[in-house]
């Protein structure tokens, strides 16, 4: 599988929820997801939906200094849109307030730190991941 959105810059945030991008990238992502949608309009603003039937067929991962890590359809899923609905609320969202285009820049959020064992080395400005 080739990359939905690629050469992004990434701040890793165990204070933010969900993976946060940019509105183009953000859009660009959830093209590869068959079924997606804006749900903008009824989830939030900048949250897209899926089909729930295929939560588990969904490859979602992110890759740093080439090495990629998966990220469970259990923790992508955040579940349904509403009650009853066949229709779930994707993990990755778009804000307006972060700048688009080829340089997009992403926060990495619990969505993506549930998946992995993340170091901060403040000593060296640096972080790192590990595989669960």
């Amino acid at each position: 599988d080739s990359p939905a959105v690629s050469g992004l810059s990434v701040i890793v945030d165990s204070g933010t929820t969900l993976i946060v991008g940019d509105a183009d990238n953000v859009a660009t992502f959830y093209s590869q997801i068959e079924g997606s949608a804006d749900a903008s309009s009824t989830v939030g603003d900048g949250f897209y939906t899926f089909p729930c039937s295929s939560a588990s067929d969904i490859s979602v991962g992110a890759t740093f200094n080439g090495v990629s890590y998966s990220i469970s359809s259990d923790y992508f899923n955040l579940g349904q849109a509403s009650d009853g609905s066949s229709d779930c609320v994707g993990g990755v969202v778009s804000d307006a307030g972060l700048s688009g285009g080829s340089t997009g820049f992403w926060i990495m959020g619990d969505v993506f730190m549930r998946n992995v064992y993340t170091v901060f080395d403040f000593d060296n400005n640096q972080v790192g991941f590990a595989s669960l």
